[in-house]
């Protein structure tokens, strides 16, 4: 069930005053129809309202022009290409892909101002709710702000390092910040899901009704663990990621079909643990918008292969059709080799010209940067769009994108278990995703030491393809020179993203000396 946006949480009205020269009345008007966050804040619809803005936020992908954080996580892997209908189509995310980072990218800007508001809006919730009386609800409520601060934190700290921790909104449009150093953050972090935890109710709870969209304890413990393991405390990790292992089939469990993951099909099911949610409004080319007032996901037809009429027209051996899309995030050569040949998740992945021939009984004709290859995960899919009521397909997919999956968590475990020298268990792990996957031998005891690290850091590669995890994970390994130096990648500098120039100039807290590196 899709969480309907919250559009405009205080509505300001203007108000008209009529001057004469014999009073000054005018002056003393009361503002109409604006909340004071005084008294704001205070009763379970207004912070149910309030936090409904802040979930919001994680589906704000045209917030300031089209720069989607989903893709911007994407860009900079070896995974994908930028592709696209040119070199100078969307120039923020040709120039992400390119490493040719610099402040003042409208993509940069826009990842870093979505969690910024995000954060703004959950701490108005943390900041006034009232201290005594609460109701449970309530205090589920001020839980799910505080994880939905910590999760719009670790993708900032993640993608900037040393950032501004505003636990409090600023008073003043002036008041500024100085960048936090990130072990600070990362303390922050922690304790908002460590808080959360301990208040929020398990998936289970959530599950098949309107609320599903909700943080739980298990999206919590799962976020902790992996905040844990980015920064290199395995053995902390191992406790939240164990507490979500440990209510498998109760709570959590992996898809039996690795195909349909992405799909509305298996929206806030029993393998997904937090989604950013979409809708459709039925828009048509002319009705539709193109900015923060478009809640569809866009950038699911964004993705879709750009040169597909053959296939498009064909019918397809799979139940569903492959629809044309703007050719956007093609994957790469290098993605499609890091599959073993029979592994029954590439299929569902990307598929090469045998693939779509097997599939389709076609061929796909090339475009620029692709490779030769389709997508066939968070793609073009006749299922997950509609043309009900004459609506335009390709501005009503509302696929929701999986922020964390019960996969990454057994991932996760994988990597702390060997790190702390337990690899019968880290394989163990592993083997459960390739049991799942289909076609795949189990990892024996002969698979240890490099090797099995090597193994971890693929089976994170081909199950979470598409997902935005593949350059923080190369970064954090200290592999991304070795394995982008070819595509731009720069050490020493692209570990990190530049402070926006924005930042720069509208932050008294910041001057252009605390720039990252490189920049």
């Amino acid at each position: 069930m899709k969480i309907y946006s919250f559009k405009k949480l205080l509505a300001v009205l203007s108000a008209s005053a009529m001057l004469t020269a014999c009073s000054s009345d005018f002056l003393d008007v009361e503002p109409y129809g604006k909340s004071d966050t005084s008294t704001y804040y205070q009763t379970d619809d207004e912070i149910d309202l309030a936090l409904t803005a802040s979930y919001d936020m994680l589906s704000s992908d045209q917030l300031q022009g089209w720069s989607s954080c989903y893709v911007i996580k994407n860009l900079p892997a070896d995974d994908v290409n930028c592709g696209g209908g040119g070199a100078s189509d969307q120039a923020q995310y040709q120039e992400i892909d390119d490493f040719e980072w610099h402040a003042e990218n409208a993509g940069i800007r826009a990842f870093y101002h979505i969690n910024y508001y995000g954060i703004y809006r959950v701490n108005q919730i943390i900041t006034n709710a009232p201290t005594e009386g609460r109701s449970d609800l309530m205090n589920r409520m001020i839980a799910e702000a505080k994880f939905l601060r910590a999760y719009f934190y670790f993708e900032l700290v993640t993608a900037f390092g040393d950032v501004p921790l505003w636990l409090e909104p600023p008073v003043e449009l002036t008041e500024g910040k100085e960048r936090t150093p990130k072990a600070e953050v990362y303390a922050q972090i922690e304790q908002d899901l460590t808080e959360a935890a301990e208040v929020l109710p398990n998936k289970s709870v959530f599950d098949g009704t309107g609320d599903a969209f909700r943080a739980n304890k298990q999206a919590a413990l799962g976020l902790l663990g992996k905040v844990r393991v980015f920064q290199g405390d395995f053995a902390g990790a191992i406790a939240p990621l164990e507490s979500v292992l440990q209510v498998e089939g109760s709570e959590v469990a992996l898809e039996s079909d690795f195909s349909q993951l992405t799909l509305k099909s298996t929206e806030f099911g029993k393998e997904s643990l937090f989604e950013a949610s979409f809708i459709s409004n039925l828009d048509t080319w002319g009705t539709t918008q193109w900015n923060r007032d478009a809640h569809d996901n866009r950038h699911i037809q964004l993705s879709g292969p750009r040169q597909l009429d053959d296939i498009e027209g064909a019918t397809p051996i799979k139940s569903d059709k492959l629809r044309s899309g703007w050719g956007f995030l093609p994957p790469t050569k290098s993605l499609f080799d890091s599959f073993e040949a029979t592994d029954g998740r590439r299929d569902a992945t990307i598929l090469d010209d045998e693939g779509l021939a097997r599939l389709y009984g076609q061929v796909f004709t090339d475009g620029w940067d692709t490779e030769g290859l389709v997508r066939t995960k968070y793609t073009t899919f006749d299922s997950e769009t509609t043309d009900e009521g004459g609506a335009t397909p390709e501005l009503n997919y509302t696929t929701n994108w999986r922020l964390l999956r019960f996969a990454d968590v057994i991932l996760l475990a994988a990597e702390a278990y060997y790190e702390q020298g337990n690899e019968s268990d880290a394989r163990a792990m592993l083997n459960k995703l390739r049991q799942r996957a289909g076609g795949l031998a189990d990892y024996d005891a002969t698979v240890t030491g490099d090797a099995l690290f090597n193994a971890i850091v693929n089976e994170r590669r081909v199950e979470l393809a598409y997902e935005g995890s593949r350059f923080w994970d190369l970064v954090r390994w200290g592999l991304a020179d070795e394995k982008l130096k070819d595509r731009g990648f720069q050490k020493g500098k692209h570990e990190l993203f530049p402070i926006p120039l924005a930042e720069i100039v509208g932050n008294p807290g910041i001057t252009s000396a605390d720039q990252n590196p490189g920049y």
